[in-house]
C-alpha cells in the first residue's frame, strides 16, 4: 500500500510540475513584448540595376497592450571592378497607439537612398491612423492612411546635377498576413505615396514574402519587392524589382 501511495505521490508531483512549466511557457508567450528578426539574403535585381547582390535586413519590434514601436533597416549592395552595381539603403521607424480593439493612431518616418535609381535620399514624415479589418490568429488584414511632408535630393542622370524637392504627401498602405500553420506564413504589403502638389507624381512599393520555420530560431524566406515611380527622376527607369532568398534569425 505504501509503495502504491509513493508511486501515486510522485506521479501527482510530476503532473503538477508539468502543468506549472506549461503555464509558465504559455505566460511567457503571451507576455513577450520584444521580437527581433534579421535576414541575410541573396537577391536578383532588375530595373535601374540588373545584378546579383547580397542584402541584410533587420526588424525590431517592441509591443505593450497599447503601444507598438517598430524599427526596420535594410542594405542591398554589390560592387565589381571598383564600381557599384547595386546600392540601396532603407530604414523606417513606426509608432502605433491603440485606441480601440481595431483602431489605432500612428507616426511614421522613413529614409532611403538609391543613387543608381536617381536619388541621394528620400525622407518622409507622416502621422495618421490605421484599422484592423480582420485580426485573428490565422489571418490579419489592416489598412493605414497618413499625411505629412517629404524631402528629396535627386540626381539628373544626363547632367549629374542634384536637385531637391519638398512637398506635402499622403501615404496609404494595406497589409495581409496569412498563417498556413504554426511554421509558415505569407505576408503582403503595398504602400502608395502621393505628392499632393503634383497629381502625376506617386510611388508604389510592394513586398510579398513566404517564410517557413526550420528551427526555433531560424527560418527561410522567399520575397519579391517592387518599387514603381509614376514620375521617375529624369534619365532613370520607373520600376525596380528584387527577388530575395533569405536565411532569417528570429528571437
Amino acid at each position: 500500500m505504501m509503495y502504491i501511495l509513493k508511486k501515486l505521490t510522485v506521479f501527482v508531483l510530476f503532473f503538477v510540475l508539468a502543468q506549472i512549466i506549461q503555464a509558465s511557457e504559455e505566460n511567457k508567450k503571451v507576455q513577450k513584448s520584444y521580437s527581433s528578426s534579421t535576414s541575410f539574403s541573396f537577391l536578383l535585381t532588375s530595373g535601374n540595376t540588373d545584378d546579383r547582390s547580397l542584402g541584410l535586413d533587420t526588424e525590431q519590434n517592441w509591443k505593450s497592450t497599447k503601444n507598438h514601436f517598430q524599427f526596420k533597416g535594410s542594405i542591398i549592395y554589390s560592387e565589381s571592378q571598383g564600381s557599384k552595381d547595386t546600392e540601396f539603403y532603407y530604414n523606417h521607424f513606426q509608432y502605433k497607439a491603440v485606441l480601440k480593439s481595431k483602431a489605432y493612431i500612428l507616426g511614421f518616418g522613413k529614409l532611403e537612398r538609391n543613387v543608381l535609381s536617381g536619388y541621394n535620399y528620400r525622407l518622409a514624415l507622416t502621422v495618421g491612423a490605421g484599422y484592423f479589418w480582420i485580426n485573428s490568429e490565422k489571418f490579419v488584414l489592416s489598412s493605414e492612411a497618413a499625411f505629412g511632408w517629404s524631402l528629396e535630393n535627386n540626381i539628373e542622370k544626363d547632367t549629374d546635377f542634384n536637385f531637391s524637392l519638398s512637398f506635402p504627401s499622403m501615404l496609404i498602405s494595406n497589409t495581409v498576413q496569412l498563417a498556413f500553420s504554426s511554421n509558415s506564413e505569407l505576408v503582403h504589403q503595398d504602400l502608395i505615396l502621393f505628392n499632393l502638389e503634383n497629381s502625376t507624381d506617386y510611388r508604389i512599393s510592394s513586398v510579398s514574402s513566404l517564410s517557413i520555420n526550420i528551427s526555433k530560431f531560424f527560418s527561410i524566406k522567399i520575397s519579391y519587392q517592387l518599387k514603381y515611380s509614376h514620375n521617375p527622376v529624369p534619365g532613370f527607369k520607373s520600376t525596380d524589382q528584387y527577388l530575395l532568398s533569405s536565411l532569417v534569425l528570429n528571437f
